[in-house]
């Protein structure tokens, strides 16, 4: 396949916080769009730890957010970062509670764990997030005991149930293609009494420097990167770790080795192998992923071929992320879109809109901002939930801030995550938000506050005398060359009324910015 502009444009879309023009031309020089996966893959990761240790106190919030976004627009890494993005809006943490808001260098860790087994293999991900402390925190895994009944106590079952729905299998049996069946009443993947034992699987962990501390409402002052351990030294002759019989998914049975010196390791290991064994994981957790990249409705078969590649990547492994994403991003449906499926493509989040805009015109911290910082006139980096709709790993709940099969409409059979945030008061804060990047934070205006992001609409501006031009250029780099005949005319005859070249740059973009073009990705 020759890459042009335009397809360059919609798979740097597809795989990047947003294309810019200096990104197109690359790709289309490159001309191989498996060779640049390879190159990014291969790049050195962009981490948050490190700036959040270095600017905060821990409880800061505003410095994971920074760096996060530089770590968007400025990054190499973009496929990386753009996959670290997905997984933790699969395997979901919110800093939204006292807890988490106040262990920001374990929020921070735990996103760039995610990071970096980004192209790793899914068990090897699926222990590490069980197992990290601001998930044992966020899911009430850490301190979790086996029951008591004489202390009215019994397992914690708010991580085996969400391991189960939300992070693995999902609620119902899955053939290959991602479909429930039989379709007319789908089968359950698991009943209560599953998530019950697995319960009991994830008894007895605790903070690896919590020296033995067992109480439930004493979080704080505990090191939040460290994996959790299994707490074998407790106060009490009886370990917390409960160590009868369990039954698993498909009826297989976890029995504790009596003369085991680590139970509750053994346990976890066989719980977490069965989970990732199961034949739903590849369809489920693949369709997770082809919706957060390409498409809200893949066909059955886009999600089969995605699965087989989770199932063995070639060399016999289960699991390969990172062929995984391969196969998400050159699929034909992905490359082709529209013309093998006409339900093809989704709505952009609203953070993925932003990031757009600002990577497609080179965006600059203002000349104000702190440590170089990237921020709206509005709100910080850390508020943007109250414009936008969504921040990083600060949703309302595990489910994160939409669920992926929410839909277009009542009447419709059609998901469409992202609209479940699409609001009209997000979309009316949006716009704003949109209208003074555009209008005033720019480089041709030297107004406004100097803390606040700038966009570089010099090019635009250059063009403005030649309408066409100036569409052509807003067309491939933000629409990559979706614009309609009819919507190209109407902009078209606008900003012939407009004189000025900077006003009418600004009116284009402007124009774009705000139409439903811009926010879906085709």
């Amino acid at each position: 396949m020759t890459v042009t502009a335009e397809k360059a444009a919609k798979f740097l879309t597809q795989a990047t916080f947003g294309p810019s023009e200096a990104a197109i031309d690359n790709l289309v020089s490159q001309n191989n769009l498996e060779a640049w996966i390879d190159q990014q893959i291969a790049l050195p990761m962009s981490r948050t730890l490190p700036y959040v240790e270095a600017n905060s106190n821990g409880s800061l919030r505003s410095t994971r957010h920074d760096i996060w976004w530089k770590n968007a627009i400025e990054g190499d890494d973009q496929l990386r970062q753009r996959m670290a993005f997905a997984l933790s809006e699969i395997f979901v943490i919110s800093d939204l509670d006292y807890a988490l808001g106040n262990a920001q260098y374990g929020v921070s860790h735990y996103y760039d764990m995610l990071a970096e087994n980004a192209f790793g293999n899914y068990r090897e991900l699926l222990e590490k997030v069980t197992l990290h402390p601001t998930m044992g925190i966020y899911l009430s895994m850490v301190r979790n005991q086996k029951a008591n009944p004489a202390l009215q106590i019994r397992p914690d079952e708010n991580y085996a149930r969400e391991v189960l729905q939300l992070f693995s299998v999902g609620l119902y049996k899955l053939n290959d293609r991602g479909e429930a069946l039989p379709l007319a009443n789908p089968i359950p993947t698991y009943s209560q009494n599953t998530v019950e034992d697995f319960a009991k699987v994830f008894t007895g962990w605790n903070f690896a420097d919590s020296s033995g501390t067992w109480v439930s409402n004493d979080l704080t002052p505990y090191d939040k990167r460290l994996a959790m351990v299994a707490d074998y030294n407790t106060p009490v002759a009886d370990s917390y770790h409960d160590t009868t019989t369990k039954v698993l998914l498909n009826g297989a049975q976890l029995m504790s080795s009596a003369s085991s010196a680590t139970p509750a390791e053994d346990d976890m290991e066989a719980a977490l192998d069965n989970i990732a064994s199961h034949p739903n994981v590849a369809p489920f957790f693949s369709k997770l992923l082809i919706q957060r990249f390409t498409t809200s409705n893949p066909s059955p078969n886009y999600v089969e071929r995605v699965a087989a590649v989770f199932n063995d990547n070639g060399q016999g492994e289960k699991g390969d992320l990172g062929a995984v994403v391969k196969a998400i991003l050159l699929d034909q449906e992905a490359v082709n879109g529209k013309s093998v499926n006409p339900d093809f493509g989704k709505v952009k989040e609203p953070l993925m809109q932003l990031a757009q805009l600002w990577r497609a015109f080179d965006a600059q911290p203002g000349s104000g901002a702190i440590n170089n910082s990237y921020r709206l006139y509005a709100k910080s980096s850390d508020r943007l939930e109250e414009v936008f709709g969504q921040a990083v790993l600060k949703s309302p709940s595990v489910f994160n801030f939409f669920l992926p099969d929410n839909l277009l409409a009542s009447d419709s059979s059609l998901y469409a995550p992202e609209m479940q945030i699409m609001t009209e008061a997000n979309v009316a804060s949006m716009h704003n938000a949109f209208h003074q990047q555009i209008y005033t934070l720019n480089s041709q205006d030297t107004g406004g506050w100097d803390g606040a992001t700038r966009i570089n609409i010099d090019k635009a501006v250059q063009l403005a005398p030649d309408v066409d031009a100036l569409i052509e250029y807003l067309n491939k780099l933000l629409l990559a060359g979706s614009l309609g005949a009819s919507q190209k005319s109407i902009i078209t005859n606008h900003l012939a009324t407009i004189s000025d070249s900077s006003e009418r740059a600004q009116e284009a973009i402007f124009l774009i910015v705000a139409s439903a073009g811009f926010q879906v990705q085709g």
